[in-house]
């Protein structure tokens, strides 16, 4: 090989490494399609906007709105694991966790502490935002994650 051709074969090496490394963040999935992010699969199926969550005394208000995901997640591990951290983002980047006043009423797939495995579990995420357009993300607890685009 001459010295010509290995220059061109070890840059092209060299820019196929770097491409392979860089983070092109979490896969956009539609609602309605499974997305498997690690050992968990998730499929987002709708969501709504609520004054409040529960009846009566024990209703909750939210500060702004509450936003609820409604979902299926199923572990397609061999081991009993946490719901892995859900976050929604706003178009200006900002993220927000699950409602506390949700997961202190044991509403919503982040109050749960261990799903089984081979389980899966239809349920909801409780999100305390003002209204707009949000992408929710869903990880596997490690560095895997899939994004859904929401409606508003």
């Amino acid at each position: 090989m001459t010295p010509r051709r290995l220059a061109r074969a070890a840059t092209l090496a060299l820019l196929a490494l770097l491409i392979a490394g860089c983070a092109v963040g979490p896969r956009r999935v539609a609602l309605g399609e499974d997305a498997k992010v690690g050992v968990f699969t998730y499929r987002v199926l709708a969501t709504q906007w609520q004054d409040q969550l529960g009846r009566g005394e024990r209703a909750a208000a939210p500060d702004t709105r509450f936003y609820v995901v409604y979902l299926t997640v199923t572990n397609n591990g061999t081991k009993p694991l946490p719901f892995p951290r859900a976050r929604l983002v706003d178009a200006a980047g900002r993220e927000y966790e699950e409602s506390p006043k949700a997961r202190q009423r044991g509403i919503g797939l982040g109050s749960l502490q261990a799903m089984s495995p081979g389980f899966t579990i239809n349920g909801s995420l409780v999100f305390d935002v003002p209204p707009g357009a949000y992408t929710l993300i869903l990880s596997d607890g490690n560095k895997g994650e899939a994004s859904f685009a929401l409606p508003n």
